[in-house]
């Protein structure tokens, strides 16, 4: 267990209630009702990690999860509308309209015994980045033995990550420092850096998303121990590294996030595959961080397609040179064979690759003003016109698409979005006129008589 010798001059410290600024108005609702059940039967009930950590900066949290020393079977008893996942460290997910509450025994490991490709299926998809973190290859894998709160903020990644606020006086406990990192907006490692970062090397990625999003600075070791075990996040489990991907291109910092990643030598090590050229990739990421941060959901499939859009518009230009007409299936192959090494290692859904795959060609018959409305309703119900559509707006604001387009293609995506039953048997498309060419009838020669 990861033990504050490490640190020796920090202490338990704790902030009443008239302390600190949380207050229970912040946290929501069906949050406040699992932390008042469980303090009620008789357990310890904290409020855990970012959610805490987001309250006390002023911030919304996007979730709130729960610290407990109940085991997953007693939660689960006291809440039927829950379910208990995970294979080797069971946690408790508790369900509400709209919203899961996730609640976690203590644990006493330096590292929790499961990754990605342990879970069940679907789970991927539900954890969330301030849950506590998953191993890396040289974690250890073996069952977890529930601890005490002590223990289970000791064992997390950063010290700002690893505050709980306790329901039954409204305090707040720190025993790791991170009420000191983050009054001095400082984003540091529990524990010595290069231990935490072999055990799992992902909370690299983890660090320095932190301080992009918060704007906070890298403390000085945990910046040093970046730099020098950067290529151990080639041994991370390719499940991992994509969720951390996703996590900050969802983020509304992606720009500012990847570029962090590139600086520190990251993105290089772990997604070999893909573009790493800053020039063409973050006016792509600019794009999405605006449309997230206005209130926009961005599909997985569009963010990761904008990585390609560079690709895309120069194969569509070598392919269509001297104005040759584009032949589909040769593209379609090049197109495959562009995206498959990297969406093959970022283990990118079947669903989610068709979705980028369609919607990148769609994108060939959207360069010209359509010219039949059957051509525009055929292309909006198709299931990958939306990731279109985005990448489509994306694309001719970077500049790698051609804007004379987009006009005449958003007044008739209009027409049939506002046509009921998306019935619209003509579309006016303001074609371009033109001009019919009478065709001569040859003249017959008369016989000779």
């Amino acid at each position: 267990m990861i033990r504050n010798d490490v640190h020796p001059h920090i202490s338990r410290r704790v902030l009443t209630r008239p302390e600190h600024r949380l207050s229970r108005k912040g946290i929501s609702p069906n949050a406040i009702k699992v932390l008042y059940r469980l303090h009620r039967a008789g357990y310890l009930a904290y409020l855990v990690g970012g959610g805490v950590r987001d309250l006390l900066l002023g911030r919304n949290p996007k979730d709130f999860d729960i610290g407990t020393n109940a085991s997953p079977e007693e939660v689960r008893r006291l809440f039927k509308n829950s379910r208990i996942i995970g294979r080797r460290f069971r946690l408790v997910h508790v369900f509400f309209r709209g919203e899961v509450v996730e609640v976690s025994t203590f644990r006493a490991s330096p590292e929790p015994p499961e990754g990605p490709d342990d879970w069940e299926e679907g789970e991927l998809e539900e954890r969330e980045a301030d849950a506590p973190d998953e191993p890396g290859p040289k974690a250890v894998r073996e069952d977890n033995t529930y601890g005490s709160p002590e223990e289970d903020a000791w064992r997390r990644d950063l010290t700002i990550n690893a505050l709980f606020y306790d329901i039954s006086d409204f305090s707040i406990v720190d025993w790791v420092g991170g009420l000191e990192d983050l009054e001095r907006g400082v984003i540091r490692t529990v524990g010595q850096p290069e231990v935490r970062f072999e055990e799992d090397p992902v909370r690299m990625m983890r660090a320095l998303e932190y301080a992009v999003r918060l704007g906070f600075e890298l403390e000085p070791e945990t910046d040093a121990a970046i730099h020098s075990c950067h290529a151990l996040i080639a041994e991370a489990v390719p499940a991992r590294l994509t969720y951390e991907l996703m996590e900050g291109l969802r983020s509304g910092y992606a720009a500012g996030i990847w570029e962090k990643w590139d600086q520190y030598g990251l993105l290089g090590e772990a997604f070999k595959e893909l573009d790493l050229d800053r020039d063409r990739i973050l006016p792509m990421l600019q794009c999405v961080d605006a449309r997230v941060r206005g209130g926009a959901r961005v599909a997985d499939a569009t963010t990761i397609a904008a990585l390609f859009l560079p690709g895309f518009s120069e194969l569509l230009d070598e392919m269509t040179s001297n104005g040759q007409r584009l032949a589909n299936a040769e593209f379609l192959d090049r197109l495959r064979a562009m995206l498959e090494p990297a969406t093959t290692h970022m283990m990118v859904s079947n669903q989610t690759f068709h979705q980028m795959y369609h919607g990148l060609f769609a994108l060939t018959k959207m360069r010209r003003p359509p010219e039949r409305g059957r051509q525009v309703l055929k292309l909006t119900r198709h299931e990958s016109f939306a990731v279109a559509w985005d990448l489509f707006e994306i694309g001719i604001e970077v500049g790698w698409l051609s804007g004379d387009a987009q006009d005449a293609w958003r007044r008739a995506v209009d027409q049939v979005w506002k046509t009921p039953g998306g019935e619209v048997p003509e579309i006016v498309i303001d074609p371009v006129k033109r001009t019919r060419r009478r065709r001569r009838r040859p003249r017959r020669r008369g016989t000779a008589s």
